[in-house]
């Protein structure tokens, strides 16, 4: 990586040193770095408010190696944060506005938490002393994760050398340079979010900012800010699909991730004009570690494409997928603990995912859904994820996912939730053509719409309750 962008165009940013994670924003220049709220900032100005920043937090007794929870609202204050406090060696821990004391107590006693930031007072909360001593290398970033175990919540500590590796390995994979613009309406408070202006801020390219999805709002600024860069989950994209949303011809990459992007979505999406790169990645690898070169033609379920550099996997075959092993530089430190102690949940390096995969001979990650996905039916081993990606091809399907709900006889029996104009008739007679028995659902739910999640995903919790509700 060079010290500075060879032969920058007048008033483009110019990185003036190697990317030290206490350098952030990492560029200068009047070239465009932020648009939010309808405020446009250069990388001179944003590196004089990040400094802003970073001196009214050191003033308030915040140090090195401390710990930091910020809410993700107003999404340009939460920006602000996450560059002062890499520049003051702190660590961000992000969480939803909005969010329960009690609930936002637990993700301070987590990882011991010193200090709470009130955006609103612009002053810092002091919260308790922290851990007491350091690890040599502080995480740098700390982001709850969407799974939990037997209730407990959790979070990744993720190190700065992981968070730098990470944003370099997207740039390089998705060509993202100076003279782009991406446009983030993912939440700030998941990895997907605010590993964007990181990215943004490494590469010298204008970060678009909105504070969550709103379809009107993203189809309006694709075109007005000629965006090169989007990150979208699979319902987004159907809902800007649904409204009728053309990419505009400055658009080079949509990244779509966060849960399997079906083939009828994709295709759908491809016809439209949308420059699809499936991506695979968790909190645990700091957003993506594998990505697809661009689609044009609906991908087979489950492939995804290459790792990034330094990254490495294991898993089963094709014939018989098994869980996947993921190392690299990418790597979360571990699962946070009040010591803030590296390697909770890591064995030897490796994180061990709740994903069925493997590594095709051209070195492609093939992803073929959880291992909690698959359901025993009358005798069959029957894939969640399987029965999910045929039925959204089906006609007169919008969105759909499947339940497996306990049954005395048959172990399990299935339950589609759908939205859509397609009857519950229509579409058990059109099942019986590409599932076997132990694989077509026994129920047909229509809604007109399925819940999400504020990260954009299926909430899978409420579609369940759907599910069985509908059933009793």
């Amino acid at each position: 990586m060079s010290d500075a962008l060879p032969h920058a165009p007048q008033g483009m940013p110019v990185r003036t040193r190697p990317p030290d994670f206490s350098a952030a924003p990492w560029c200068s220049g009047t070239g465009l770095a932020l648009v939010c709220d309808d405020q446009r900032w250069d990388y001179d100005r944003l590196g004089a408010e990040v400094m802003a920043r970073a001196r009214l937090l050191r003033d308030q007794g915040l140090a090195a190696g401390e710990l930091v929870l910020a809410p993700d609202a107003p999404a340009l204050d939460l920006l602000l944060m996450q560059h002062a406090l890499a520049r003051l060696g702190a660590a961000l821990f992000p969480y939803r506005v909005g969010l329960d004391p009690e609930a936002r107590a637990d993700l301070a006693r987590l990882a011991a938490a010193e200090w709470h930031w009130d955006p609103l007072d612009a002053r810092l909360e002091r919260l308790g002393p922290g851990p007491g001593t350091h690890p040599t290398s502080p995480p740098a970033l700390l982001i709850r994760t969407s799974g939990s175990s037997g209730g407990r919540i959790k979070a990744a500590m993720l190190g700065a050398e992981a968070v730098l590796a990470s944003a370099l390995g997207c740039n390089h994979s998705l060509g993202l340079g100076s003279a782009d613009r991406w446009l983030c309406c993912l939440r700030t408070s998941h990895v997907g979010g605010i590993a964007i202006a990181y990215r943004c801020a490494l590469a010298g390219a204008a970060l678009v900012l909105h504070q969550g999805f709103a379809v009107e709002r993203v189809a309006h600024d694709l075109d007005a800010h000629a965006i090169t860069h989007l990150s979208l989950v699979p319902p987004m994209l159907a809902r800007l699909l649904d409204h009728g949303v053309r990419p505009p011809a400055s658009l080079r990459v949509v990244m779509v991730g966060g849960q399997a992007l079906s083939p009828a979505l994709a295709a759908r999406a491809l016809k439209a004009g949308w420059p699809l790169y499936v991506t695979y990645g968790m909190t645990e690898t700091g957003s993506q570690i594998a990505t697809s070169a661009r689609l044009h033609a609906a991908p087979s379920p489950g492939r995804i494409g290459a790792l990034l550099p330094g990254c490495a996997a294991r898993g089963g075959k094709a014939e018989a997928p098994a869980r996947l092993w993921l190392r690299g530089p990418v790597l979360m430190q571990g699962y946070a603990n009040p010591e803030r102690r590296p390697g909770e949940g890591l064995t030897d390096g490796w994180f061990e995912t709740s994903d069925l995969g493997w590594i095709a001979a051209e070195g492609a990650l093939w992803v073929q859904g959880r291992a909690d996905d698959l359901r025993v039916i009358a005798g069959n081993n029957v894939s969640l994820a399987r029965v999910e990606a045929v039925l959204a091809g089906a006609p007169g399907v919008t969105a759909l996912a499947v339940v497996a709900l306990e049954d005395p006889v048959w172990g399990h029996r299935l339950v589609a939730v759908y939205s859509g104009e397609a009857s519950a008739d229509e579409l058990a007679v059109w099942c019986a053509g590409p599932l076997s028995g132990s694989e077509r659902p026994r129920r047909w739910l229509r809604v007109a719409a399925l819940p999400l999640l504020d990260s954009g995903k299926y909430d899978r919790v409420a579609i369940g309750s759907l599910a069985r509700a509908g059933v009793g």
